[in-house]
């Protein structure tokens, strides 16, 4: 399975909880330190082996894409997409001068779902 933010919250619960029940699990994150740290903090030396951290920002297609092609190429490609990252800033859409803040919430939340789901769905075929 390939989590997206993966670092923490609800994303870091669902790879540990992936990893113990027996699921081969790549988490994808900006802060990938953190989602090494997760696989330090698992119970056993098998299930720490079941959990890949891969650095990928959901927000830049070229992330997106060495992090898919790493997964075909060491794992053999991806079975199930847990599309968990995203971004809710503290902000309006009628907030003079927020444009920054409005792309990065498009580019996270629907364009790195998008492009995470494509290249999972390429790999599946």
């Amino acid at each position: 399975a390939v989590v997206t933010g993966a670092s923490s919250g609800i994303g870091a619960a669902i790879a540990k909880s992936l990893a113990s029940a027996g699921m081969v699990v790549v988490g994808l994150a900006r802060r990938v330190e953190r989602v090494e740290a997760l696989r330090d903090d698992l119970e056993d030396d098998e299930t720490r082996k079941r959990l890949h951290a891969v650095k990928c920002d959901v927000s830049k297609e070229e992330d997106i894409l060495e992090a898919f092609r790493w997964v075909e190429e060491n794992l053999g490609g991806v079975d199930v997409l847990i599309n968990n990252a995203g971004v809710l800033p503290e902000t309006t859409l009628v907030t003079p001068g927020n444009t920054e803040v409005l792309r990065q919430v498009m580019d996270i939340n629907v364009m790195g779902l998008v492009l995470c789901s494509r290249e999972a769905f390429q790999s599946m075929k």
